[in-house]
């Protein structure tokens, strides 16, 4: 059955750390069957699943090691989270006369044996194709919009991605401390100004809801098994748990939740499963604790950046700050109200839910996956907060 985009690319405002000819190095880069890729905007728990899955593999392989003969070999570990995982659109990881990773990228990914990387482009930014498949002329005739072209344009070849959301709220709330608190770059206005600025995607990285919709469009592209489903509704089990499903979709809200049931998810989209359970549980586990973090903020701390006035780039690792923000907050846009309402009436005037909801019923989305992206919004709040308002 034949699709509908409805997710058109727009452009997205940079960092002063990224130039354009960083991301067209992004996208070009060919990809590796083992390499994985932590996506996700800004403050939503990147840093968190970075460490989680960087934590996960090395116990994998250390465990493996041991299972194939038997004896002890060098354990890695890490100073820094960004050592192994670095930040995959910036100038700075790139060599500037040509396309390729700096050889300190290059180096620690080869200790890994092994390529991760965490970034906030969006799913129609990102690499897709093997060295073998990049042809050397792009061919842009007719046959290029055809809905399978695209389709194929939107598939990537190898490699897992893992997509993570939070509460958009919560993301603006901390998003706005971040970039407060940042030298390069500060932001030195006000939080209400900072919020009508980041709903009209004018904040680095654009607009939330544009990059969730080009995920979205991402898994529904991409929910196919060997056979390349086209009529069929997937299955949890096809969405999660087949090996040809490249994208894993994980929430912040519920790795709060639930941390062992998502980090079980994560061991098994990664396929890592030489890890005991025992080790899991008393061991690794531990360590993904915002405590823990907190305690080795050392580890956490971007690179990239640099901060004013001592700020913590590990605040508070809580739900509900935006809610509370965008509540009491409150703006003259025609009457006193709070930025809730202004919040609500931009998803409703950029029709995210219907277009989550047009996904699920053309067969890309399932109900679960759906769920997850719709979420982020924060539905509830409209009927107890901005209803009441209007």
């Amino acid at each position: 059955r034949n699709r509908t985009m409805v997710f058109a690319p727009t452009p997205m405002p940079l960092l002063s750390i990224t130039s354009p000819e960083t991301i067209d190095k992004c996208k070009s880069l060919p990809l590796l069957p083992s390499d994985i890729f932590i996506c996700s905007y800004p403050k939503s728990g990147t840093t968190w699943t970075q460490h989680i899955v960087l934590s996960l593999i090395l116990a994998n392989q250390r465990h493996r090691s041991r299972e194939d003969d038997g004896t002890r070999h060098e354990e890695i570990h890490y100073d820094h989270v960004s050592d192994f995982a670095p930040f995959f659109e910036i100038d700075a990881h790139w060599n500037p006369n040509d396309n390729s990773l700096t050889e300190s990228v290059m180096k620690n990914h080869d200790r890994l044996n092994q390529r991760i990387f965490n970034t906030h482009l969006r799913w129609d930014m990102l690499p897709k194709k093997q060295e073998e498949q990049i042809p050397k002329s792009e061919d842009n005739g007719a046959d290029a919009s055809s809905e399978e072209a695209r389709k194929q344009q939107l598939r990537p070849a190898c490699g897992k991605f893992i997509y993570v959301t939070r509460n958009l709220p919560d993301v603006c709330a901390s998003f706005y401390h971040h970039l407060s608190n940042q030298k390069e770059g500060t932001y030195t206005q006000g939080f209400e100004t900072f919020f009508r600025d980041w709903i009209a995607g004018k904040i680095p990285f654009g607009s939330p809801l544009h990059h969730l919709l080009s995920f979205a469009q991402g898994f529904s592209d991409n929910q196919y098994s060997a056979a390349d489903r086209t009529t069929t509704q997937p299955t949890e089990s096809d969405v999660h748990r087949s090996p040809q499903q490249p994208l894993l979709i994980l929430s912040y809200e519920k790795m709060k939740e639930d941390l062992r049931g998502e980090v079980l998810r994560i061991i098994e989209f990664l396929g890592l499963e030489s890890i005991p359970i025992e080790v899991l549980d008393e061991e690794i586990l531990p360590t993904f604790d915002f405590k823990s973090m907190k305690e080795n903020s050392q580890k956490f701390q971007p690179k990239s950046v640099t901060w004013l006035n001592g700020y913590q780039f590990l605040r508070k690792g809580a739900t509900g700050d935006g809610k509370k923000m965008m509540t009491e907050t409150v703006c003259n846009d025609g009457g006193i109200v709070p930025l809730m309402v202004l919040f609500c009436n931009w998803v409703e005037r950029e029709q995210y839910c219907q277009k989550i909801g047009g996904m699920m019923n053309d067969s890309g989305l399932n109900k679960d996956l759906a769920e997850r992206f719709l979420a982020c919004c924060q539905s509830e709040v409209r009927k107890s907060i901005c209803d009441t308002w209007q």
